[in-house]
């Protein structure tokens, strides 16, 4: 078996374990596959390590990439404190869901995250 590897610049917050049990259902609804499905740039998306679960990242792709190309840009720092806004608002409503934990003392960081993901 092949594995693939994707590489990704985002906008967001680190969610491990922050998920509910619901959330493991929840992603393969089709409202969830909306935010699994398109890893692509300008969108708001979930990435996850279903095998070791050593990670769950939420936030708007800023660039994306696979082994054969990347795809390039330039963002400035006022881009990244504009999707802020709309990354939070839709974390909000997840959490308003049920998918993500809602307790008082959860204040996930905002931050630049640069990964690779293999599959």
């Amino acid at each position: 078996m092949s594995m693939e590897s994707h590489y990704y610049v985002i906008a967001g917050y680190d969610l491990a374990d922050c998920e509910t049990d619901k959330f493991k259902d929840w992603k393969w609804t089709e409202e969830g596959e909306d935010y699994i499905n398109n890893q692509c740039k300008g969108e708001i998306q979930f990435f996850d390590d279903p095998m070791s679960g050593s990670y769950l990242y939420f936030g708007y792709v800023l660039a994306a990439g696979d082994e054969y190309g990347f795809d390039t840009g330039m963002f400035e720092v006022s881009d990244i404190e504009k999707c802020s806004g709309k990354v939070k608002s839709e974390l909000i409503k997840l959490q308003e869901m049920g998918v993500i934990t809602k307790d008082p003392h959860f204040k996930p960081v905002f931050n630049v995250i640069v990964f690779e993901e293999c599959r």
